[in-house]
Order: structure tokens, then C-alpha cells, then sequence
């Protein structure tokens, strides 16, 4: 059944639809769920938008059980649209997640040099947002060969602060929470399977990116840059 539902995944797919108060009921829905079956050491309740990093493990996951070899960041795209489809608590959400007009942008990242700085110069966030995320992921970089348990103790103190700051607005709170979400999934995976954090900040700019559509745009741009870094594809 769960080969059944990945090859499903191909189908045509879902439209997608996101808001930030959806988010958290979808959140708590979806990770109520996944408990049932597994223990999920990375959550964070506190986050509204933990939906994000959960899902983004959970199609890798999916990949990892398949045959996958793609030849492009299309395929990649095309893959990760697909299976994002089969979960309906993506569907609630609003906003526009599909990749397929995102290609030049993934392409771009992946190629950049300094793609958090690249993500910045357009980013809506406000400057004090973005100082603070960046202090936070230059922090996280250095702190890349500690345990899990220390680097997501980091990452969840600083979910923390965002959460009670008032100089943040709700925007800048919703893409930042949703980044963190993922990067705190992300690394769990990461040291899971003893994977570097040599594209980590690719991967990162590319979740603050999609984050500013929606949550689930933010989660898949996430798992597609990460996926033609690793492959090596590009085009």
C-alpha cells in the first residue's frame, strides 16, 4: 500500500491553497498522525508551522524508497510536485506551490555562490528579521559537527525568541518558522544518515524563497535544491 501510494504520487496533481492560522491546525493534525507510527525527534510543537519540516522529510523518505535518477531539475521538480500532492494537509494551505514555474529560480540557487544573500536582496523580510536569521544560520553552520541534540536544542531556542519578539512582524515570523522547521527536520536527516552540511545554506535560501509564497512552496523548494545539489543535476 505505501509502494502504492508513492507510485501514485505521479498522478496529476492537487491544487494547492495556504493560510498562516490553517498552518497550525494542519500542523498539529499531521504530526498527531505521524506519532502514531513513529517517534519524531525533531518536532517542535511550539512551532506553528512544523507541518513544513515534517513533510519535507517525509518525501524524502518517499524518494529514498524509489528508483529515483533525475536527469534535470525538472525530473527533480516534476517528482517533488507530485508526491507534495498526496498530502491533503498541504491542501488546505494557500498560496501557489507549484515548481514548474520555479526552474530559473532553483536553477539559480543551485548555481550561486551566495544564495542566502542572493534569497535577501528580494526578500520582503524586514532588515531586522533578516539580520537575525543570518546571525542564526552562521551560528548553526559553526555548530554543524555537534550532536543533534545540541544543534536542535540551538534551533529550537531560537524558534523561541522569534515567536516572542515584537520587532518581527507576522510575516517575517511565518517564513522565518517555517525555514527553522525545516532545517530542524533537515538536519536530523542529515546526521541520521551522515550526510555534510556542505549545501546547507543552499537548501536553507531556497526554503526562505518558497516561504514567502506559502509554507508548502517553502517545504518543496527546500527538498528540490537540496536534491539537484546532491545529484548533481542542474537544467
Amino acid at each position: 500500500m505505501k509502494n502504492l501510494k508513492v507510485w501514485l504520487a505521479f498522478l496529476p496533481l492537487l491544487a494547492v491553497a495556504c493560510t498562516s492560522e490553517s498552518a497550525s491546525e494542519a500542523t498539529t493534525s499531521h504530526l498527531k498522525t505521524s506519532a502514531k507510527t513513529t517517534t519524531i525527534g525533531p518536532a517542535n510543537p511550539a512551532n506553528p508551522f512544523d507541518l513544513a519540516g515534517s513533510i519535507h522529510n517525509e518525501i524524502l523518505e518517499s524518494l529514498d524508497g524509489m528508483d529515483f535518477n533525475p536527469q534535470s531539475a525538472a525530473d527533480v521538480a516534476n517528482a517533488v510536485d507530485s508526491i507534495s500532492s498526496l498530502y491533503p494537509e498541504l491542501v488546505t494551505l494557500g498560496g501557489n506551490s507549484s515548481l514548474a514555474a520555479r526552474l530559473d529560480e532553483i536553477n539559480l540557487l543551485v548555481s550561486c555562490e551566495d544564495p542566502l544573500e542572493q534569497v535577501f536582496t528580494a526578500s520582503s523580510l524586514e532588515a531586522s528579521a533578516r539580520d537575525s536569521f543570518s546571525t542564526f544560520v552562521s551560528s548553526l553552520l559553526l555548530s554543524a559537527d555537534s550532536p543533534y541534540e545540541d544543534i536542535r536544542t540551538s534551533i529550537v531556542s531560537y524558534e523561541a525568541f522569534v515567536l516572542d519578539s515584537s520587532e518581527f512582524t507576522s510575516e517575517d515570523k511565518r517564513i522565518i518558522l517555517t525555514t527553522t522547521s525545516v532545517v530542524r527536520y533537515s538536519a536530523s536527516r542529515k546526521k541520521r544518515k551522515d550526510k555534510d552540511w556542505e549545501t546547507s545554506v543552499t537548501s536553507i535560501a531556497a526554503t526562505v524563497l518558497g516561504a514567502e509564497e506559502c509554507l508548502a512552496l517553502g517545504l518543496k523548494m527546500g527538498v528540490t535544491v537540496g536534491l539537484c545539489q546532491n545529484e548533481n543535476v542542474s537544467q
